[in-house]
C-alpha cells in the first residue's frame, strides 16, 4: 500500500519524525554520558545543567577542582557530587 500526501503535509511529517529522533538521541546521548566516572567540561555542563561560563566561575570562584591532562580539563563525578553537596542550602 503506498499513501501520497500533498507535500505540506510530507514535510510536516519529516521535520517532527526527524525531531523525535533527534530528542531520542540527545537523550540516550546524555544518559550514557552521566554513567561516566570523569566528564570532559562540555559533559558536566550537561551533568549538572549549566553553562560553560557558569562552571568556569564555579571552578575560578567557589573551588570547584579540575584534573588537566595535555591541556584538557576533566572533573571526576564524584567531585560534582561533593561540591553539589558542599553547597546544599
Amino acid at each position: 500500500m503506498e499513501v501520497i500526501l500533498p507535500p505540506d503535509l510530507d514535510r510536516e511529517l519529516r521535520n517532527y519524525f526527524y525531531h523525535v529522533a533527534r530528542e531520542a538521541v540527545d537523550q540516550v546521548r546524555i544518559e550514557t554520558s552521566f554513567n561516566k566516572e570523569v566528564f570532559r567540561l562540555g559533559e558536566a555542563c550537561e551533568y549538572l545543567s549549566v553553562s560553560r561560563s557558569t562552571l568556569k566561575k564555579f571552578i575560578r570562584e567557589k573551588g570547584l577542582k579540575v584534573s588537566v591532562i595535555n591541556d584538557c580539563q576533566f572533573i571526576r563525578k564524584e567531585e560534582l557530587a561533593r561540591f553539589i553537596k558542599e553547597h546544599e542550602v
